[in-house]
């Protein structure tokens, strides 16, 4: 059986760490049977200065269906992960992140000078190259990237894109005869699931939640902007850790500043497995996001039966044509505000179409068959 380790970063029981947390459980969970899987992970969640608790750290324990070692991250240096690399066997390493210092550059690093197992590496940006991403600490990033071509830090191993378009960028800003795999993100198992929400749309009010990191990335201040335009009754329920404590207070500034209609409530963190609830409580999902490249939310937001208001910075497009949302440019604030208004004047019928289809949709087109397949033929054969 292959052996495949993961420097995942952050990893169960931890939820702040989002979408990519999601991402390497649901491969773990599709793929065990015929993958073994080690993964390095953080001794916290992201932006805890505790521990997780009940958790043995500095070696291997099993995590569902995972070899977890749990450590302290940021404490590890060139020569621990240099020991970790060369203390088990595996037959290829997977990198979780493109800007993680000490889990992306620091292995690169002992790669290139010879100091690892001579593995095949595997590398999965995370939406890290989307436009919008990359525009937060521009100079920076562009920086890094340039030196690190430069010295030739990614010579020789492969790519994880999970679209056409992350396809593009990564050629685009590392090098056109990069070697890329194409393999979708894999999320939850939804088949034995049935529609069950029950929620009143009446005409004129509207429940909106927004669940993920507070974060410049993910744009929550534009989603308070577009609410001030709307008539209507507005319940708007913010769900997530507060990564960026600068960020919130500009946040809470535009919530002082609005009028009786809408009322916003900061719910704090969500455990994962209350999220599919959150969802069935609201109508819809505003997350006009700066870029994903998967956006596992958006696919819980349609289990949830929780048609979504986006941004087009994300793999889920043609949204309106199907019935079951919106995928907006975020240039276009106009029809962010003409949809969002469209929303809060449906009833219970139009509504109720909209969110069966929505529910209906996830569950029909999660974790197709081939979309395993690509992650398993990525993971193990030779390219």
């Amino acid at each position: 059986m292959k052996k495949v380790l993961i420097l995942a970063g952050y990893y169960l029981p931890g939820v702040k760490g989002g979408g990519p947390i999601r991402s390497i459980k649901n491969i773990v969970d599709n793929l065990s049977d015929d993958i073994e899987f080690y993964i390095l992970a953080n001794d916290g969640d992201l932006g805890d200065e505790k521990q997780f608790e009940n958790i043995k750290l500095n070696e291997w324990v099993k995590v569902g269906n995972a070899n977890v070692y749990y450590t302290n991250i940021e404490n590890l240096k060139l020569r621990d992960m240099y020991s970790f690399l060369n203390s088990i066997e595996y037959d290829l390493l997977y990198l979780n992140s493109f800007f993680s210092l000490k889990l992306t550059t620091m292995p690169l690093i002992l790669n290139k000078i010879k100091r690892m197992p001579d593995v095949p590496i595997i590398l999965a940006p995370r939406g890290q190259f989307s436009p919008g991403a990359l525009k937060l600490g521009a100079l920076k990033k562009k920086g890094f990237i340039s030196f690190a071509k430069k010295v030739g830090l990614y010579g020789g191993i492969k790519w994880h894109a999970t679209s056409n378009f992350e396809e593009e960028m990564i050629k685009e800003i590392i090098s056109r005869e990069a070697k890329v795999f194409i393999a979708d993100n894999l999320s939850s198992n939804y088949k034995h699931l049935n529609y069950s929400k029950n929620i009143e749309k009446r005409p004129g009010e509207l429940n909106v939640i927004f669940l993920s990191r507070i974060h410049p990335k993910k744009n929550l201040i534009k989603a308070l902007e577009f609410l001030t335009s709307i008539k209507g009754n507005i319940q708007f329920d913010i769900y997530g850790p507060i990564e960026d404590e600068k960020y919130w207070e500009s946040c809470k500034k535009i919530i002082k500043s609005f009028s009786n209609n809408i009322k916003v409530n900061y719910k704090g963190l969500l455990a994962h497995e209350n999220v599919m609830e959150k969802f069935q409580a609201n109508h819809v999902f505003l997350f006009p996001t700066l870029g994903e490249n998967f956006g596992h939310v958006v696919s819980e937001a349609f289990i949830g039966g929780c048609p979504v208001i986006i941004s087009n910075e994300t793999p889920w497009v043609s949204l309106e044509e199907k019935g079951i949302g919106w995928d907006i440019p975020l240039k276009n604030e106009k029809r962010f505000i003409e949809v969002i208004q469209y929303c809060v004047d449906l009833n219970q019928e139009e509504y109720y179409e909209m969110s069966k289809k929505s529910f209906e949709y996830i569950k029909n087109n999660s974790n197709r068959k081939e979309e395993i397949e690509n992650h398993y033929k990525m993971l193990t054969t030779e390219m």
